[in-house]
């Protein structure tokens, strides 16, 4: 949970005293409609509206496009600010004071400290400008990118700069303005020659030399880094700055700044993986792009991501590194981070050796679209990929070698998994039924993520159904639950692993303080930004049936989850002691064990 700058008991007043309805209602229509109000969402394009505002709840919710939170993540999703500059912002409509960082101690030097490099990168980002708009200092670097065909339009729009080749360029010139050694190194522009060559030599020199700048922006559109790369064949190719007090490279997407209004438009976003990739589509008029900054995809970067699109497409050149790249990020951790967050991915492999710049340059934005149409479910790219290493081995072989694809497989819905396996089984020349015996093993040992729904009156009677978790949860974040029609139940005992985080926030909440108040889900959502559409949702999504009938659902929902986790430990027992008697192992104590979860079983029968 990210530490807070601003006392919680203000924020808490804040909430309080302010009027979503008011504050969504500056940005766009919305009409009564029962209980909440309704409009067009602002973020995706649609001509029904599901977007939802409760001003009981002080929460929205899009039933389109998912995006949700409360008063303060709407104006962060709207306007692109972070969450301490919208608490202000709605401080200020309300009349509440918040203090300023300088009255918490060490805010004030932190913020200050920021705030300095800041203004260090503008001059920096101003001096790389600069050179590269200079007729001598800056011909190669224009040269370089006229080769690329990026026009002078799109030169200025990303104020792209260059790096001269001397040593001591840029340090000298932030010298003239006052700036210090110190305050270049901790910006990263600029590297302590004590820290490289030894202590007889002082002073610093430029981190970036004979380069192509790309300055790196917040959502603020404020300098907090830069990217280089080298004109010739020099190593690294490409150089970014160093983790700085205002840079972290695993929470930062190059040009967001510039994509997430036409990512909130088209509610999707593509990420590709390089600099001038980015360029050369948004000049193409290709403009919801981005690209990750040296690194793969990680939960850091999803708060970001979600904050502007639920569907993600990732752009791959089809060289055989760019491939592993993929495989590494849709590893079976990686699919679960994305399908747990709700977050739909599609892959997009471009042909022929070229990459998005010049599929763009030589066939135009038309083809480039045909590709985007054409791209394959996340899913299915790794299975496909996985297949294609497969070698010319036995039959046994084969099967122990799909460890991997069929537990990615075990997680998804029912239907799915017979078309892939036999559509495995074809490829590979492996027996169908042996297959799915090795399937049914990995499935023991995947937890299956929750299926989305629409009706929740009557939860469906299989145990594998997310249903019974998700509307049970539901009727616990809306503040209708007793603790006492919970029993024992443990988050633990979930299988969708944001229920289980969830659920153990409600379990762990004071005693003195209702186990299921909305508003702590909401405290809980403004710190872990990746649960807040998930939160919105069940907050908001009306009940399908009376309220006499809840405390009935809540401890069927109870008996439900619990049988379903017997029936699973029952089957996992039955199979150990059928292996255990093929090998001539005693399984007296086994079958103790399972005549107890039989009893057990039986207190759950519906």
């Amino acid at each position: 949970m990210n530490p807070r700058i601003i006392p919680e008991d203000i924020i808490q007043r804040i909430r309080e005293r302010a009027d979503i309805v008011e504050i969504v209602s500056a940005h766009l229509r919305v009409d009564k409609a029962g209980q909440n109000f309704k409009g067009l969402c602002p973020f995706h394009s649609e001509k029904t509206p599901s977007f939802t505002v409760s001003p009981s709840r002080q929460m929205f919710h899009c039933f389109g496009c998912g995006t949700g939170g409360d008063i303060f993540s709407f104006i962060m999703k709207i306007n692109g600010e972070s969450f301490t500059s919208a608490v202000r912002q709605v401080a200020d409509r309300v009349g509440i004071h918040v203090p300023s960082v300088s009255d918490h101690p060490g805010g004030d030097k932190i913020a200050r400290r920021r705030e300095t490099l800041i203004q260090l990168n503008e001059d920096v980002a101003n001096f790389f400008e600069t050179s590269l708009w200079h007729d001598s200092l800056g011909k190669r670097g224009m040269e370089y990118l006229n080769t690329r065909a990026i026009q002078e339009e799109t030169i200025r729009t990303f104020r792209l700069g260059f790096a001269r080749p001397s040593w001591d360029a840029l340090a000298k010139a932030m010298h003239a303005k006052g700036w210090t050694d110190n305050d270049l190194v901790d910006a990263g522009v600029a590297i302590s020659r004590n820290a490289q060559d030894g202590a007889q030599r002082t002073g610093v020199y430029d981190r970036f030399r004979d380069r192509i700048i790309f300055p790196i922006f917040d959502l603020q559109n404020r300098v907090i880094a830069f990217g280089g790369r080298v004109l010739d064949k020099t190593q690294p190719k490409y150089l970014n700055s160093p983790e700085t007090l205002l840079f972290h490279k695993s929470q930062q997407l190059y040009a967001m700044e510039k994509a997430r209004t036409e990512a909130t438009r088209h509610n999707a976003l593509m990420v590709v993986e390089g600099y001038f990739d980015v360029i050369a589509l948004h000049q193409a008029g290709i403009q919801n792009v981005v690209a990750t900054l040296g690194t793969a995809l990680t939960s850091s970067h999803l708060p970001l991501i979600q904050r502007f699109s639920k569907n993600l497409k990732l752009v791959f050149d089809p060289d055989t590194a760019g491939i592993r790249a993929a495989l590494r990020t849709a590893a079976v951790e990686m699919l679960d981070l994305f399908a747990g967050r709700g977050i739909s991915v599609d892959v997009v492999t471009l042909p022929d050796q070229r990459d998005p710049d010049t599929v763009v340059r030589e066939e135009g934005t038309a083809a480039f679209d045909q590709l985007v149409k054409g791209a394959e479910t996340l899913i299915d790219f790794v299975i496909r990929h996985n297949l294609s290493q497969a070698t010319d081995q036995s039959i046994e072989a084969h099967v122990e070698s799909l460890d991997t694809i069929l537990a990615i497989i075990a997680k998804t819905s029912d239907s799915y998994q017979s078309l892939y396996l036999k559509q495995i089984a074809e490829r590979l020349g492996i027996d169908e039924h042996a297959l799915r015996m090795q399937h049914r093993a990995a499935s023991v040992k995947t937890n299956k993520p929750a299926k989305r729904i629409r009706r929740i009156a009557e939860p469906p009677p299989s145990p594998q159904s997310g249903q019974v978790e998700e509307m049970l949860l539901q009727l616990v974040i809306q503040g209708k639950v007793n603790p006492e029609w919970l029993g024992d139940l443990q988050a633990s005992e979930f299988l969708n692993r944001d229920y289980q985080t969830l659920f153990s926030w409600a379990r762990a909440m004071p005693e003195n303080e209702h186990l299921t108040h909305t508003q702590h889900f909401v405290s809980f959502g403004e710190r872990n930004p990746e649960y807040e559409s998930l939160i919105s949702r069940l907050a908001l999504r009306p009940l399908e049936f009376e309220e006499h009938t809840i405390e009935r659902a809540v401890r069927e929902c109870v008996s439900r989850i619990k049988a379903r986790n017997l029936d699973n430990q029952f089957s996992e027992r039955t199979r150990q002691i059928r292996i255990a008697e093929r090998e001539g192992c005693s399984t007296k104590d086994m079958h103790t064990q399972l005549e107890a979860l039989r009893q057990e079983k039986s207190a759950y029968a519906q």
